[in-house]
């Protein structure tokens, strides 16, 4: 089982859409009905004239999404057999009238899961595909859309205008939390480009530890952070010995995976000092019915990413941690992911030759889907603060 891959995903893919042809030619004039029935739930007309109503250019759309789900949805519309002014919203709807229920078919229900419940997707030696396939595509790539500091995860908009100053505030935020002292050792589990520990080092006079399992971010990160007292390594954090006054995750728990939360926490409570801090931000699902693994995020955007469900953080670190704080800030992702689309847009033609229209239309597509999933509120972000043994005298985080 554990040498079930990504791969082996592609192959079950590719079997089912060579059976579909069988219901393509029975049904095709009922796939229109059905789809444009089930649209209907959430005001989604088809070739209606709303912002969110999807044009169909391509009558293969309905098949499509009637044979392949949410996994159909995004791969037609990267074959340009559809299109929305506004996939932001037209995903929200889709998302808060329970339409994701119709397009969750038994197919996709069945590759979440395998991938969920039954496979490690993420084994130390499968850990490392979403790093090459990834986060690996190019730096050219995140520097075009991402802030100045490189953060690839949820900005705090709380008093923020614009991106820039929503990524400093979620440093800072993260940074008031961890109660740093100038000296403390701090480890970055998914430290990405660098931008947390290069902020953490240079304003709070701490030593950082920065891990990931991408090549390009390591090279970039290093570069970055140049002169301050930073270490990045290209390492699995289960690989850890080492022990530290502070550890932070940011945006690394969704590439863990079910079977691994425990090792996790293990891992992140032998590397804590006794009376150490971990904090741990995450997007999170509250809701059962929502797929923790999304068959076209996992084929095209984050191989193997599977995201919790709140009892996993609770269940997996009983006896571990005592939670000090929990805060949710899905609606600041919604924000994020906005500034980013409009960011990728705007500085695409200078990337657009190397990557090519359906790249284009595959991240547009990732970014606009994201952006309404968090707006639609189905989708969370927590910032969970853990304390081994609890904080002596109390723990009143900062907002």
């Amino acid at each position: 089982m554990a040498k079930y891959t990504y791969k082996a995903t592609v192959f079950l893919i590719k079997l089912f859409k060579t059976l579909e042809m069988f219901w393509i030619r029975m049904f095709r004039n009922r796939f229109e009905r059905i789809t444009t029935k089930v649209y209907r739930r959430g005001g989604i007309i088809l070739n209606g004239d709303k912002p969110w109503d999807i044009q169909v250019k391509n009558r293969e759309f309905y098949s499509r999404v009637v044979n392949h789900g949410s996994l159909g949805i995004g791969e037609s519309y990267m074959d340009g057999f559809w299109d929305a002014e506004d996939i932001v919203e037209l995903t929200c709807r889709t998302m808060k009238n329970g339409i994701y229920r119709i397009y969750m078919n038994p197919w996709n229900r069945f590759l979440n899961f395998l991938e969920c419940y039954f496979f490690n997707l993420q084994s130390k030696e499968q850990c490392w595909e979403v790093g090459q396939k990834h986060y690996d595509t190019g730096n050219d790539l995140f520097e075009s859309f991402l802030d100045p500091s490189m953060n690839y995860s949820c900005g705090y908009w709380k008093s923020a205008k614009n991106l820039t100053e929503a990524q400093i505030a979620k440093m800072e935020l993260i940074a008031q939390k961890l109660s740093l002292k100038p000296g403390m050792t701090v480890l970055d589990i998914g430290c990405g480009w660098g931008g947390l520990c290069y902020h953490l080092a240079k304003n709070y006079g701490v030593s950082v530890v920065g891990i990931t399992i991408s090549k390009e971010q390591a090279a970039l990160a290093q570069q970055r952070c140049e002169g301050l007292p930073v270490e990045i390594r290209l390492v699995d954090y289960r690989d850890l010995k080492e022990k530290f006054d502070r550890i932070v995750s940011v945006g690394m728990f969704e590439h863990v995976g079910h079977s691994n939360y425990r090792e996790f926490f293990e891992t992140s409570h032998r590397c804590l000092k006794d009376d150490g801090i971990f904090l741990l931000h995450s997007i999170g699902v509250n809701h059962k019915d929502i797929p923790c693994a999304e068959p076209w995020f996992h084929y095209y955007i984050f191989p193997n990413g599977i995201l919790p469900y709140y009892k996993h953080i609770t269940d997996c670190s009983e006896g571990l941690f005592i939670i000090e704080d929990w805060q949710n800030m899905g609606n600041d992702y919604s924000r994020t992911l906005l500034a980013w689309l409009e960011n990728f847009k705007k500085n695409w033609p200078t990337i657009e030759a190397k990557y090519g229209p359906r790249f284009y239309r595959m991240w547009n597509y990732y970014l606009q889907f994201s952006a309404g999933s968090f707006r639609s509120r189905k989708f969370q972000l927590w910032q969970v603060v853990l304390s081994k043994d609890g904080i002596q005298g109390g723990y009143y985080a900062a907002r």
